[in-house]
């Protein structure tokens, strides 16, 4: 009925061009359309989750302090000023009806939003759930978000080897692995690399040869997007700079303590950057249209196969390379072209004008190693060392949008050629209450001594509860799924009078110690049942106790 009301109303009105996504492919399709939109010729709309635009190539550089964080944005609504922003989450895409429901930021009712033609350019979605504890323990690397939390992180770890005195735990901490080897993990690798190195100067107990940069990929060489000789090149470069790279070693799993590979090798660190995972974007898995891989099947013009007025651009869409055979990679280069032909195609079919193919050749793909160092491959010519990094810089410097941010950023780059990189730690993010971890077998979920924390719930496995004695750890009992542990500590305002350790790979819900307190506190029945499982436990003890004496 609503969409029935919908269409009515926009009787004899200009056509809805909708566009879905706000990254490279959904942005430069509306620099694309608006001066239509600007005409009256069309109504425009931008849906997209975040108000600014990512400029993706520059994100590892914000974990350096190379580039401020809010130079790599830029605002949707000055980009394209003549297109109707909609700062929101998509939540269904109705064909039949034409229509796009969507939900802003802390509403609860939905948004209709009528489309005469739609433009997905929605990208792709990140899925770390089919490895055991790699969503709870990694930090992915897509957002701005992401690469901030990164450098704070990183800033942590300088902070706490440079008081640790335990050799293992220092190596732990200054272990940095990252899992994935192409453009993304090599560039992230890089940069972190760097940043280490050069900001471990101001830090009186760390030195250069105590990191442990590792870079993990699944197949027999780096940088799948280089030429094989370049990719070689690349690789000795960055082992030349202190990164060792491990080729066929796949992730299996992570917790808070190490990264799990899947020949049953155990890293043991703090830090884990996931730049794997790629999955299709979960908004067009209802779609009845033409689907492969999760991706929106698009013939030469780029409209959706099996969809009425429908396109699609850049990760979500499997886009024909009729110049080469195949399919045109999921590249920003690529999308941002892709995006251009499909808003002209559009147009024309507007215009009742015949509609054309994408035809698009790679200008070069440019990876950045580290340290005035890039390798490209660009019309015909492969480059590394400085040359390289020069034309890197250059090519995405002009491709930045708003002359405002190119500003910006060629100040930041001059700035960072001088001075040494910034090592301020700012916290934004408030502590969660409850989080998910997972625990391996062997792994301690604390030690006796350490301060309590947090309260613990099993929710999947087992945990043993240890004993000192006379230098060695004894099993006190074992808990199993909906058990409970770290109260006792919470409680009594004291250090944990033991261990606890995982006897099977455990997933443990855990709850800060303030929630826990204000829980216990304000429940009577809670309150009762924790008392009731104290004393039951302090007279289990009791009774193992004398049974070891008798």
């Amino acid at each position: 009925m609503f969409s029935r009301f919908r269409r009515a109303e926009r009787k004899g009105r200009v056509p809805s061009v909708v566009i879905l996504g706000g990254g490279y492919g959904g942005v430069h399709a509306a620099l694309e359309l608006q001066s239509a939109a600007k005409r009256g010729e069309i109504e425009l709309t931008l849906i997209s989750r975040e108000n600014f635009f990512l400029f993706q190539p520059m994100l590892a550089e914000v974990i350096s302090g190379s580039i401020g964080p809010l130079n790599v944005v830029s605002p949707v609504r000055r980009i394209v000023p003549h297109a109707q922003i909609h700062q929101a989450e998509i939540e269904t895409v109705d064909t039949d009806s034409h229509v796009v429901a969507i939900r802003y930021p802390g509403h609860a009712r939905l948004t209709h939003i009528h489309y005469d033609h739609l433009i997905f350019a929605v990208g792709s979605a990140t899925d770390l759930s089919q490895f055991p504890g790699v969503d709870e323990h990694a930090l992915p690397f897509k957002t701005l978000g992401d690469a901030f939390r990164l450098r704070n992180h990183l800033i942590s770890m300088l902070e706490a080897a440079d008081v640790e005195d335990d050799p293992f735990y220092k190596r732990q901490i200054l272990t940095f692995v990252i899992a994935g080897g192409g453009y993304t993990g090599v560039e992230v690798t890089s940069e972190i690399n760097e940043f280490l190195r050069v900001a471990s100067r101001s830090y009186h107990n760390i030195a250069p040869d105590d990191f442990r940069i590792i870079l993990l990929h699944r197949s027999g060489r780096i940088l799948p997007e280089l030429g094989e000789r370049l990719a070689n090149l690349s690789h000795r470069l960055l082992e030349r700079r202190g990164i060792f790279i491990r080729l066929h070693t796949e992730l299996r799993g992570a917790t808070g303590q190490s990264a799990l590979l899947a020949d049953d090798v155990y890293i043991p660190t703090r830090t884990l950057v996931a730049t794997i995972g790629a999955s299709p974007n979960p908004i067009l898995t209802s779609l009845s249209c033409e689907k492969e891989r999760g991706r929106l099947v698009v013939d030469e013009t780029l409209a959706v196969k099996g969809g009425d007025n429908l396109w699609a651009v850049g990760d979500c869409a499997l886009v024909p390379d009729v110049l080469r055979g195949g399919f045109c990679p999921p590249t920003a280069q690529f999308a941002l072209r892709e995006a251009k032909s499909a808003a002209q195609n559009v147009l024309a079919k507007i215009r009742s004008t015949p509609t054309k193919p994408f035809r698009y050749k790679s200008r070069g793909v440019f990876v950045p190693l580290g340290g005035f160092a890039a390798a490209t491959e660009t019309f015909g010519l492969e480059l590394s060392g400085f040359i390289a990094w020069w034309l890197y810089r250059t090519f995405y410097l002009l491709q930045l949008p708003r002359i405002e941010r190119k500003l910006r950023v060629v100040t930041d780059w001059t700035l960072d050629l001088i001075f040494p990189p910034d090592i301020v730690k700012v916290d934004i993010d408030r502590p969660r209450g409850t989080s998910r971890r997972h625990y391996e077998e062997g792994d301690y979920i604390y030690r006796k001594g350490d301060i309590a924390y947090e309260f613990y719930v099993v929710l999947s496995g087992e945990v043993e509860v240890l004993r000192e004695q006379d230098g060695r750890e004894s099993q006190v009992v074992s808990l199993r799924v909906g058990e409970y542990f770290g109260e006792m500590s919470l409680l009594d305002n004291a250090p944990h009078s033991s261990s606890v350790r995982a006897r099977t790979p455990a997933e443990i819900l855990v709850m800060s110690g303030e929630d826990f307190l204000a829980l216990a506190s304000s429940s009577s029945l809670f309150g009762d049942m924790l008392r009731e499982v104290v004393q039951r436990r302090a007279n289990d003890n009791m009774s193992n106790h004398r049974r070891k004496e008798s």
